[in-house]
């Protein structure tokens, strides 16, 4: 019986080892996250009661705000209407129809009876026209103006004659016998004195005769202020007199010198 050592390893193959030294594994970093959250935890829906309602900027405000929104982009070619259109919005809605006499009346009848009245009318004004080239003799009588005013005149005349005064209808016979009754009244409290009334005279025009005349009047001077002009010219009194050409100066300290005495000895020539 006879024992052989068997190297099991020999049957995965021969591997060639390599001289370079084995490289180590890659050390994952792992950041610190400085967040509280659970990270296994998935982060809550948003709540639109809690989010902030912040109004849009109206006004000129807004209108800053949105200058330049879609600027750059151009504009579509085709946009739908804002403008909600039904598809029967041409059909009336009210449930109101028209009856067969307005619409008889308005866009006519089937009936042939205006064309008959048409043709009637048309043969009425034919035959008038034909009527109107026979012209009639004028049978009236004529006469001249002359002639109408003297009928006028005879007319008025025979009404001028026909006109009577109407007598009254028995006046006087009938109150003819009558007497005339005037009572007097009786007076409760006579009067002791009379009012005597003085007739006032006719007042006359009185004329007043003046000779007027008439002149501008003078300016009065105004009087001078103590306060300066705009210029600062005359600022009121100062102490100092002012002279004017009127007033004479004071004499002053130097004395005038004399004139150069000019004598015919000294100047021969002249």
């Amino acid at each position: 019986m006879s024992f052989e050592n068997k190297n099991l390893y020999q049957l995965l193959g021969n591997d060639v080892e390599d001289d370079a030294a084995p490289s180590l594994p890659v050390k994952e970093v792992v950041k610190n996250k400085t967040s509280s959250k659970k990270s296994d935890v998935p982060p809550p829906s948003a709540d639109p009661a809690k989010a902030k309602k912040k109004s849009k900027p109206t006004g000129n405000e807004g209108a800053l705000k949105t200058k330049l929104d879609n600027k750059s982009v151009p504009a579509p070619s085709n946009t739908p209407s804002k403008h909600y259109k039904r598809p029967l919005d041409r059909h009336s809605r009210s449930k109101k129809v028209d009856t067969d006499k307005k619409v008889k009346q308005g866009w006519g009848s089937d009936d042939k009876k205006e064309l008959v009245e048409e043709t009637e009318a048309l043969d009425d004004a034919n035959a008038e026209l034909e009527g109107e080239g026979d012209f009639a003799e004028d049978t009236q009588p004529k006469k001249s103006l002359t002639e109408y005013f003297a009928e006028l005149e005879l007319k008025q005349k025979e009404l001028d004659s026909r006109k009577t005064v109407r007598a009254p209808n028995g006046a006087k016979d009938n109150f003819s016998d009558a007497e005339k009754i005037q009572k007097e009244q009786a007076e409760y409290v006579p009067a002791t004195s009379t009012k005597k009334t003085k007739a006032k005279p006719a007042k006359e025009k009185k004329f007043l005769d003046f000779e007027a005349s008439f002149a501008d009047e003078k300016a009065t001077p105004r009087p001078a202020s103590r306060r300066g002009d705009f210029k600062g010219g005359n600022k009121g009194f100062n102490g100092r007199k002012k002279y004017t050409k009127s007033n004479d100066k004071p004499a002053s300290a130097k004395p005038a010198s004399a004139k150069p005495a000019v004598n015919d000895k000294n100047f021969p020539s002249l």
